[in-house]
């Protein structure tokens, strides 16, 4: 039988998130802001699900991960978990993991997954709910971060609402002071 021609991405896919799991845990460890936690805490569990996952389907495929044969997607790795058990803020270590790339869009990782199209039914099944978790992971982490970093657009929108509010209750305030001095 011959190999499936979409165990490299298999392989890759199980080594990068176990290093995932290590990474948001070191933090989730180490960080004093709750909220950042939760959610650190919650992707690491989903990265640590998704490298067993895939761990097991290439063994079902009769293919063990090998770590040296994965697309390293986490450039110094040591250094990363350093950074994140380091007594740094938690913007810096954002700055420090996003890179340069900022919080600016990038492009979707996950549009080629399924361009093999030797991928079998129990293998999509997982590398589907895989993208789409992986998605919904990215926008919680970057909530986060934006919120942390104080860009979140919410806490902006919200912040002129409320400017607004106050603006409004001056005014009528003053037009009560008024009415009240004509009296």
């Amino acid at each position: 039988m011959n190999e499936p021609t979409y165990l490299p991405l298999l392989n890759s896919i199980a080594v990068n998130e176990c290093k995932g799991q290590k990474l948001l845990d070191a933090w989730a460890s180490t960080t004093t802001d709750e909220a950042l936690a939760k959610v650190l805490r919650f992707v690491a569990i989903r990265e640590g699900e998704h490298a067993m996952a895939f761990t097991k389907r290439m063994c079902e495929l009769g293919h063990a991960v090998c770590e040296d044969a994965a697309y390293p997607v986490f450039k110094d790795f040591d250094g990363l978990v350093a950074c994140v058990e380091s007594s740094l803020s938690d913007a810096d270590k954002v700055a420090r993991l996003q890179g340069r790339r900022g919080s600016e869009e990038r492009k979707d990782p996950f549009m080629s997954f399924f361009n093999d199209t030797t991928i079998d039914p129990q293998t999509g099944e997982l590398l589907g709910r895989y993208i789409a978790e992986e998605r919904d992971s990215g926008r919680r982490l970057r909530a986060e971060y934006d919120r942390v970093c104080g860009m979140s657009t919410t806490t902006t929108s919200e912040l002129a609402e409320l400017k607004a509010c106050v603006a409004e209750l001056r005014q009528e305030v003053a037009k009560l002071k008024g009415m009240r001095s004509v009296a």
